[in-house]
């Protein structure tokens, strides 16, 4: 690689912003370029962040020498046609979730992926949060646990209810959570069963936006997951995560809120809060992992540092799989096996 890993972000959207914003202080990275269809956004961008240049065209971007890897910010029945196309331009991929709306989408793109030799990352972030690790650390391998990832009703016109371009909020939202769930259960899911539907959008009867799930793991621990936008939780806030491991216990919640935070029981010490972090992680971006996770990226594609906590390919496919699962089991009535 050159002195700098030459970056091109696809989206100059919500989380391409984000990402730019976190990337450009970075003095191994260069921003060589941002690529939106609405060239105005790409424009707004490129002054706030310096980037190289901005185009409409992904071609230009992907037959460039100077793009080491790209960011892939879109609608999610975009990602499988980008990420197999930059993978054939052996780019580095880092993807935005989920890694595709269906398996087979998702099956695609590995195998583009590993087909090319290229890396990919999915922007699973809560896998980089200090609240997470915190409570993966502190509790090991839990028998039991409870997820949830639950949102006030979202609106029939978003695109992420889109049954193309987003999925609702089962697969767009919901795969946050699954992975999440896999992540602190450090197991396989073996078996997921699923009760629910479309409780909050009948005018889209197309999308699953409500499930409550069991899934149950290779190492024996079973986690019970609730995903939907059936109103706001007035206690735990949207995001909460318990891990029961028989003489410990860890609960994090509000953690999409202001001041998320842990309380354990059966270990010391009993809290775990934002004033625990570093004082360069005191920030949403850092409590969420959104920081941590862009440097993981920058020193796997540019050094080589494998990103032990990152999501890849196939931790990719497996919260795409559950999701589409989940809904199949609803469908059924049955077990779905992985």
């Amino acid at each position: 690689m050159a002195d700098t890993l030459g970056v091109a972000i696809i989206g100059c959207g919500g989380m391409g912003r984000t990402h730019a914003r976190l990337l450009a202080p970075q003095e191994d990275v260069h921003l060589r370029a941002l690529v939106d269809v609405r060239l105005e956004a790409a424009r707004a961008l490129q002054e706030e962040v310096k980037a190289e240049y901005t185009t409409e065209d992904l071609e230009r971007v992907l037959s460039d020498a100077g793009v080491d890897a790209v960011l892939i910010c879109t609608h999610h029945h975009l990602h499988r046609p980008m990420c197999v196309a930059a993978a054939q331009a052996k780019k580095n991929i880092f993807v935005e979730k989920p890694l595709a709306l269906t398996v087979e989408d998702c099956q695609a793109i590995r195998d583009a992926v590993n087909g090319a030799g290229v890396k990919l990352m999915v922007g699973f972030q809560a896998r980089y949060s200090p609240f997470l690790l915190k409570l993966k650390e502190v509790i090991g391998a839990p028998l039991v646990i409870i997820s949830q990832l639950i949102d006030p009703r979202w609106d029939d016109a978003s695109w992420a209810n889109d049954p193309i371009e987003g999925g609702g909020n089962v697969l767009s939202q919901g795969c946050h959570c699954f992975d999440a769930t896999c992540f602190l259960a450090g197991s396989e899911p073996v078996s997921i069963y699923a009760q629910g539907g479309n409780f909050t959008h009948p005018n889209i009867p197309q999308i699953t936006d409500s499930v409550a799930c069991v899934i149950r793991f290779a190492n024996g621990a079973v986690a019970s997951v609730t995903i939907g936008d059936f109103g706001k939780p007035a206690l735990m806030g949207k995001a909460a995560y318990q891990l029961f491991a028989g003489d410990r216990t860890g609960t994090l919640w509000n953690y999409y809120e202001r001041e998320p935070q842990i309380k354990f029981w059966g270990v010391q010490p009993e809290a775990f809060t934002m004033d625990d972090l570093p004082e360069t992680l005191r920030h949403a971006h850092g409590a969420h992992g959104y920081t941590q996770q862009m440097r993981a990226m920058v020193d796997w594609f540019a050094y080589d540092v494998d990103p032990v906590n990152a999501a890849k390919v196939d931790d990719g496919v497996r919260a795409t799989q559950l999701g589409v699962l989940a809904i199949e089991a609803i469908r059924t009535g049955q077990a779905q096996p992985l």
